[in-house]
């Protein structure tokens, strides 16, 4: 299947959806003029959820939805440490191979960014979304830090030669790991002190408002938009990082199939990056 085509099928799996629940944190992802290299904060529990959903599935036969394996399109993903120890900063360094083992070194921009690594607990509790720095071998490198014992999925997103790909792999924080349930249903999350509301879907377009007291907020740019939504799955954490429209504060959504899903909004307010992250639910 060529890249529009696998694109096709994994953006006409999002939707609007009857129920579900949000989660809110928040995310510092400060700016450096010299370089690639942005820092990203933990999202945390708290929070409403609403009942619109953008999700991921396949049908059998169809190319899987992107992050579900480390190798695929004929590249992989190599991770040089997969054991962090929680709540301390670690190297992650890792390489993007092709079929032949050679390290690629020419990435395109992409929102901005040449490489896009998200990390999140396998429960949906905790987010990051961070920028590595390539260096002089073609490798990333990024001080990563896991805030709490248990198992992560680290997601390499980047573009070639005009493809979008997205590789995964699980990271371990040794430790007393209890996952958290997911908060209740809910239309509004808060998170540094904004409301950030999902409206009713507008055609295939999700889209949000954020207040702060009484006054509507203007996001700041933040990588070359007004936002930025990642989607995931809960069970196997099916991805998509959701590509925001050229004026507002929406994204581009389409059908979905039954599950569980989180929405990980984050915008730039203030000099700041906030994440508000929703629970959605699609009914069978």
């Amino acid at each position: 299947m060529n890249a529009p085509a696998r694109i096709a099928a994994f953006v006409s799996v999002l939707v609007v959806i009857f129920g579900g629940a949000a989660l809110a944190g928040a995310a510092l992802d400060p700016e450096s003029g010299a370089g690639d290299e942005h820092a990203g904060a933990s999202a945390r529990a708290g929070g409403h959820g609403d009942q619109h959903v953008p999700a991921t599935g396949s049908a059998a036969g169809e190319v899987p939805p992107p992050g579900l394996a480390a190798s695929q399109d004929g590249l992989r993903l190599v991770v040089e440490r997969t054991r962090f120890t929680a709540d301390l900063a670690m190297a992650l360094r890792f390489r993007i191979v092709d079929s032949a083992g050679a390290t690629v070194r020419d990435f395109e921009t992409e929102q901005a960014r040449r490489m896009h690594l998200i990390v999140v607990r396998r429960d949906l509790r905790r987010y990051q979304h961070v920028h590595p720095v390539q260096g002089a071998d073609g490798g990333w490198s990024i001080d990563l830090t896991l805030p709490e014992a248990g198992v992560y999925r680290a997601f390499a997103d980047f573009r070639i030669d005009g493809e979008q790909h997205t590789l995964g792999v699980d990271l371990f924080a040794p430790g007393d790991f209890r996952p958290l349930e997911l908060p209740p249903a809910g239309r509004v999350a808060q998170t540094d002190g904004y409301d950030v509301q999902l409206l009713p879907r507008d055609g295939s377009v999700l889209r949000f408002t954020i207040v702060r007291g009484t006054r509507t907020v203007i996001p700041q740019p933040y990588l070359g938009a007004k936002g930025h939504l990642v989607v995931l799955r809960e069970g196997d954490l099916a991805y998509r990082h959701v590509h925001p429209l050229a004026r507002g504060l929406g994204f581009e959504a389409g059908a979905a199939e039954p599950g569980t899903y989180r929405l990980f909004l984050q915008f730039r307010h203030a000099g700041k990056v906030h994440t508000a992250a929703f629970t959605q639910v699609v009914a069978p």
